[in-house]
């Protein structure tokens, strides 16, 4: 074919009109004998296309139902709370979780320009199901017609097909920005409404016009005094800050006091070391176990980790380079080592098994990517006088935390590093209360409005979509919300040990 030309950027298929015939007649020819040798697998596909026509069909006509009452403007949902702006350019439409949440939201929201749309339950995964089930489910309704721009291909590149009817000249909105809860429940609500308009809105996301709200994940009152936190990183912050106020740290070794320009370094990287240390943790490896392999001479940290399980034991090995990786895979014969950086096994180089029975242990090969960090870190502290061997608790106090001044003073005994974190963000706790938000039903309309609406205050997070990372999202969306369960099941395997805000 000397000038092909496909259908789209991917080049799924093949739009020249004269290979049209020549395929269709050999497709006929060869489909026609299959199917006179296979009766009832031709019954099969024929009442298969069938079901298929009958749910177009009816696609099509809810899409025109929801279509019209988006066009004349008589049908907005009932529980849609519009603003009074007209022009899409200037307002927002809030998608919130639960009637309770959006009962504050409608309360609490300024009419000129925020608009309210609450959705009950989860949502059906569009995913999934197909198009006349989902454009059926009332939630969907609601919020195709309440953007108003249809669903869909836009119509310069629906052919002149039926499918082609979003038109964001139609928007009503100029962000749309979905709102839900903390917890596990509001980001699964979350993903489907996002698969919803990956799927069905694509241009509106490619438009920069899908946002997600973030609200406070905790209240904090001290005295008077009322603060809204987003994170669990900035309420350790806050609670340091207020730890620190007023104490001393002694090193017992020395008996020399660390001054508060000091300890406020020291806690800054204390803090990072208790990140970093999660981190070993989640790749299976003790701590203090990882730091006792510390190079005395060179302060080099092992950088890679193999945990081998033999039955029900399991145990830990660490290597500082691939050399000594290898020489440990070739010494151990029986071991079949998976490397979760290429998602393979690497067998030795003599396949022969060791075991009698010919069976095999399972060792798994983490590279530990936080070394470097932490050699840093432990090299700052130990600059400030502390070493790395106090890192583990010790039988007898290490430091010394003198809590206020002359008579009033309280001594604390410190038997480790970890324990002048700890401490101190205990005493930071002290008269203060925090409050931590599972759902957006908990704050009030004047709460809610001012920590998550308020476009003076309030936190956006924009859904962005260009050509540069189209294919590895709609990649995303068919391993995590597609029917096929193996691939799903690998990515949470290959994955699981990433995770950072876990809601159980």
């Amino acid at each position: 074919l000397p000038n092909p030309r496909f259908e789209s950027q991917t080049k799924v298929k093949l739009v020249n009109t004269e290979i049209d015939g020549i395929v269709n007649s050999v497709a006929y020819d060869g489909l026609m004998t299959y199917f006179d040798k296979s009766p009832p697998i031709a019954r099969r596909i024929f009442d298969k296309v069938l079901t298929a026509a009958r749910a177009r069909e009816a696609a099509r006509k809810a899409r025109e139902t929801i279509r019209k009452g988006a066009l004349t403007g008589g049908g907005l949902p009932g529980k849609l709370a519009d603003c009074s702006e007209r022009d899409p350019e200037l307002t927002e439409l809030y998608i919130v979780e639960g009637d309770s949440a959006g009962g504050s939201a409608k309360q609490g929201r300024d009419r000129r320009y925020q608009a309210i749309l609450p959705i009950r339950g989860k949502l059906i995964n569009v995913e999934k199901a197909r198009e006349d089930q989902f454009l059926k489910n009332a939630e969907i309704q609601a919020m195709i017609t309440a953007i108003g721009a249809g669903i869909g291909k836009p119509k310069e590149e629906s052919n002149g097909k039926d499918e082609g009817r979003f038109d964001i000249s139609k928007l009503r909105y100029g962000r749309i920005i979905i709102m839900t809860d903390a917890d596990v429940d509001g980001s699964h609500i979350r993903t489907l409404l996002l698969t919803f308009f990956f799927r069905q809105m694509t241009e509106l996301v490619r438009a920069g016009r899908i946002y997600i709200a973030q609200p406070p994940l905790y209240q904090i009152k001290r005295k008077k005094r009322e603060e809204y936190v987003d994170d669990d990183a900035r309420l350790n912050k806050i609670l340091i800050s207020l730890g620190a106020e007023d104490v001393r740290l002694k090193n017992l070794a020395d008996d020399k006091e660390i001054t508060a320009t000091q300890l406020k370094d020291i806690l800054e990287s204390l803090e990072k070391l208790a990140k970093l240390s999660e981190a070993v943790r989640r790749h299976g490896g003790d701590f203090e176990t990882y730091l006792s392999h510390r190079n005395s001479k060179s302060g080099k940290l092992p950088t890679y980790l193999v945990k081998v399980r033999d039955g029900n034991e399991e145990t830990a090995h660490y290597f500082h380079d691939e050399k000594a990786v290898r020489k440990f895979h070739q010494e151990n014969l029986d071991l079949n080592l998976f490397d979760t950086q290429i998602g393979q096994e690497l067998l030795p180089l003599s396949d022969t098994p060791a075991r009698t029975d010919g069976s095999r242990r399972r060792g798994r090969l983490v590279e530990l990517h936080e070394s470097a960090a932490i050699e840093k870190i432990i090299a700052e502290l130990a600059r400030k006088g502390l070493k790395v061997g106090h890192y583990a608790t010790s039988n007898r106090p290490i430091f010394e935390l003198i809590e206020g001044d002359g008579d009033k003073a309280v001594s604390h005994p410190l038997f480790s590093i970890p324990g002048i974190l700890e401490k101190i963000l205990e005493i930071g706790r002290r008269g203060v209360q925090i409050k931590r938000f599972k759902g957006l039903g908990e704050m009030n309309a004047k709460e809610l409005f001012e920590t998550t609406m308020n476009p003076e205050k309030r936190k956006l997070l924009k859904v962005d979509l260009n050509d540069d990372n189209a294919v590895d999202a709609d990649k995303m969306f068919t391993i995590l919300m597609g029917d096929v369960v193996q691939p799903r099941r690998q990515f949470i395997e290959d994955n699981a040990l990433n995770v950072r805000n876990l809601d159980v």
